[in-house]
């Protein structure tokens, strides 16, 4: 019978492979965690510190409004007054490329998060995209920063679940929302300094 041969090689090449395993498990978990530190604002929604008690019409005429598909715009105050929000009726363009949908955003007036989100008109495939206006996916939108993604997107944001079967629908006003704000720190003093 033959002894066993002990081979100091093969524990050296197992240290080095612990090692590597060790190493490569900090660098995805530190990386990971990063992400989320740098993120962390958008994982959340906040609570909202406003109620509108009063709007009035903005005059968008002079306004770049045909560059971000905006209908019209309000003004959106509280009870003492303050500006608090801007209200952008816009449309976008979801599965039904014939009839766009009509959708209004609540920004708020620093241009930093959605507040609300309105589905006011569309066309969407029955049983599929007309799910974007149940308050179910709306409410996704409510106190999310800016911009806000679709929950497979990489980049960086407010993660917002699009829809089973009707992704397309879900972007569309996912992209409504993102023009809405894109509007609101182009055109207003009061969220240009928060425009990034």
């Amino acid at each position: 019978m033959k002894k066993a041969h002990f081979n100091p090689k093969s524990v050296t090449w197992l240290i080095s492979l612990a090692v590597m395993i060790i190493i490569s498990a900090g660098v995805i978990f530190g990386t990971q965690a990063i992400d989320s530190l740098a993120n962390k604002k958008y994982n959340e929604p906040v609570e909202i510190s406003f109620t509108v008690e009063s709007t009035k019409p903005v005059d968008i005429s002079a306004m770049n409004a045909d560059e971000y598909n905006v209908i019209s715009a309000q003004e959106a105050y509280d009870a003492d007054g303050k500006l608090v929000a801007y209200i952008i009726e816009n449309s976008t363009i979801g599965y039904n490329t014939s009839s766009p949908i009509k959708m209004t955003s609540i920004i708020s007036a620093d241009g930093t998060l959605v507040c609300g989100v309105d589905i006011l008109d569309q066309k969407e495939t029955e049983y599929l995209g007309v799910r974007i206006a149940t308050d179910e996916f709306k409410g996704q939108f409510n106190g999310r920063y800016l911009p806000v993604v679709a929950s497979t997107d990489t980049a960086k944001g407010s993660k917002i679940d699009v829809l089973a079967n009707s992704t397309i629908s879900s972007k569309a006003v996912i992209d409504g929302v993102n023009n809405a704000q894109a509007f609101v720190a182009a055109n207003f003093e009061s969220a240009k300094v928060n425009a990034e």
